[in-house]
């Protein structure tokens, strides 16, 4: 785990956008097109906005989601809703979009059409609940043990959280761990402290201490007060 520390989540979002942004082009430089996968929730949006403003050949961007809850497009709770209002705008909007979920019809079936065309990402960016979770690898879900398997060869699966509201299709850790360049964004005092315990006890009831302590594939943490 590397650590960035900032004084501001404006300052933590500016950073980050410019990092992702040049890890999108060598990307693109290499193999000519890029995938980016993003968190949803209110925290990432600062960056999101910093991330649309970046000067990027965005057309040869894909842009999909770590998570997404199993609600209409223009549910108040679609992270896709989000990623079109704060990310897909000005040079932002040159890029393709595949959200994980379509007309929120049929859990099995969105998670299939997930699947079917998913790319791995060559940058995730990943947040943190206080309850030490990430994706929506949630403590207690009744697959857990399979989200966290390191070798589940499954890019996505289905989970209901125990408390969280709505299905959601995740991102696996093993998916997330065969990604590109990892990302995880937080702040805040309290989640400087779960991320702290996370990464000196690994546990199921804080998901995050799989991905935090494990050493396939470096994780950048971008940590605001």
């Amino acid at each position: 785990m590397m650590f960035h520390a900032f004084e501001s989540q404006a300052a933590a979002a500016e950073v980050l956008a410019r990092r992702v942004a040049a890890d999108l082009a060598a990307v693109i430089g290499r193999r000519g097109h890029a995938v980016l996968a993003v968190s949803g929730g209110r925290s990432p949006v600062p960056f999101l906005q910093a991330l649309s403003a970046e000067v990027l050949d965005w057309s040869r961007v894909c842009v999909t989601l770590v998570d997404e809850r199993v609600v209409a497009p223009d549910h108040a709770d679609s992270n896709a809703a989000l990623v079109r209002d704060h990310l897909l705008q000005g040079g932002g909007a040159d890029a393709v979009f595949r959200p994980l979920v379509s007309v929120a019809a049929n859990v099995d079936a969105e998670l299939a059409q997930a699947a079917a065309q998913w790319q791995t990402p060559d940058v995730v960016v990943l947040g943190m609940g206080d309850d030490g979770h990430t994706a929506s690898l949630f403590p207690d879900a009744a697959n857990l043990a399979e989200g966290l398997d390191p070798a589940n060869p499954a890019a996505l699966l289905a989970v209901v959280p125990p408390e969280a509201p709505h299905t959601r299709i995740s991102m696996t850790l093993a998916e997330i761990l065969r990604s590109g360049k990892l990302y995880l964004a937080i702040a805040g005092d309290n989640k400087r402290r779960v991320l702290e315990h996370a990464s000196r006890t690994l546990s199921a009831a804080q998901p995050v201490s799989h991905l935090l302590q494990q050493t396939e594939n470096p994780l950048h943490v971008y940590w605001a007060a």
